[in-house]
């Protein structure tokens, strides 16, 4: 388990990205915007976190940390820590990292269109399902939007996907039984 010593001490974020080479970092592009497609210079670098010496501290695992700086630009302008796989390449991480977006826009969908953030009650059993039937009802509505292919008021940059076939054999869940064939 690594130790801080004299020589091995925690560093901040912004020094490790000062102190990495202009080679390290690359320009990724990760989704078309409105206007271009959205690009930036990144780094990864497989870091520790510096918990402390001590007890459970140390033994946090190895993690991404993705650097974006843009060219021109004095310092970093962000930071994401990530526990995806050592393996990963450099702009698969960068599109998992940009994809918060996509949630917190869905986040606001649910809360201003369909009511999420309505509920007045005080019980978690209450909360539990109105948020329930709030996200089944948002998940509904995104289901029709790909079936029909209407995506009149869709989000920005929304991607179409196919909708996955039915098996023959499919029974809706409250429907009757289909009679069995006689011999």
């Amino acid at each position: 388990m690594p130790r801080r010593t004299r020589n091995r001490q925690p560093i901040s974020v912004k020094e490790l990205a000062h102190s990495l080479p202009p080679t390290a970092f690359q320009t990724i592009s990760w989704r078309e915007g409105s206007n271009e497609t959205l690009s930036g210079r990144f780094a990864a670098v497989r870091v520790r976190h510096a918990g402390g010496n001590s007890g459970k501290a140390r033994l946090r695992p190895e993690q991404w940390l993705l650097i974006e700086w843009p060219t021109g630009d004095t310092d970093p302008l962000k930071y994401f820590l990530s526990t995806l796989p050592a393996d990963i390449a450099l702009d698969e991480l960068v599109a998992q990292a940009h994809m918060c977006w996509r949630i917190e826009r869905d986040y606001q969908d649910l809360k201003q269109e369909l009511g999420l953030g309505h509920y007045e009650g005080r019980g978690w059993r209450g909360f539990h399902h109105h948020a329930a039937l709030s996200i089944a009802a948002y998940g509904f509505l995104v289901s029709e939007r790909i079936t029909t292919g209407d995506l009149v008021g869709a989000k920005k940059n929304f991607i179409a996907r196919q909708t996955p076939a039915l098996s023959a054999d499919y029974i809706p869940r409250g429907s009757p039984a289909r009679p069995a064939t006689r011999g």
